[in-house]
Parts: C-alpha cells; sequence; structure tokens
C-alpha cells in the first residue's frame, strides 16, 4: 500500500525519489541526508548547507495514535541514526556538508516524536 504524505514542503532541497532517499541541496547539488522511506510518520528537517544554502524538508503523514515526545537521542547503527525504542532506520545526515541543521522525526513503529 502506498502511503500518500498529507504535508509535503521541500525548499532548496530535492528529494531523489517521492517522499524519502536522498536529499540534495538543490545550490551546489551535494547530498546533505538520507531518510528512510517507511519507517517515519514525520520528518521536519531545517539545514544550512555548506555552500550557504538554508533548506527545509517537511513531509507528513496522517497518524491514527497519539504521539510521545522522547528525550532519548537516536541510536546509530550501520551509519543510521536509529529509533531507540524499535530498532527502525530513520535518517542519515551527511554532516560533512552541513554547517548546522535541526530535525523532528516521528518513528511509525512506535509513535515516538526525536528531535536532533
Amino acid at each position: 500500500m502506498v502511503r500518500t504524505p498529507k504535508t509535503k514542503e521541500v525548499i532548496n532541497s530535492r528529494l531523489l525519489k517521492n517522499y524519502a532517499s536522498w536529499i540534495y541541496c538543490t545550490s551546489c547539488n551535494k547530498t546533505v541526508a538520507y531518510l528512510c522511506y517507511v519507517t517515519y510518520d514525520t520528518f521536519a528537517f531545517e539545514y544550512t548547507c555548506n555552500c550557504g544554502n538554508k533548506g527545509k524538508v517537511h513531509i507528513e503523514f496522517d497518524r491514527n495514535v497519539d504521539v510521545e515526545k522522547s528525550d532519548i537521542p537516536l541510536i546509530e547503527a550501520k551509519n543510521r541514526l536509529c529509533c531507540p525504542k524499535d530498532k527502525s532506520p530513520l535518517v542519515t545526515f551527511v554532516n560533512k556538508n552541513l554547517i548546522d541543521y535541526k530535525c523532528r522525526i516521528i518513528c511509525k513503529g512506535c509513535s515516538t516524536e526525536y528531535s536532533v
């Protein structure tokens, strides 16, 4: 079953696929992040690329359950930041191409919100 985002806002950024995969800066075409396909319900990412471009990607799907906010950080496994509760791979940031960033992501599996 294909999920359709209820919100999809992509500013100064480009996604390789419709709502996931590699995220590129449109100014320099460098990779800034990799978003896993089916493991998130919300992804809100704002960044400043090394080239100075400020980009934003906000994708959100409908949810049927309440979200729990967590103060626990995401864990790293095989170069991906993963949910500490169910180990779902969520996102990878390409730090060498980023000056700074902030991200809010909700794990689809456990409905927990994490901030990076």
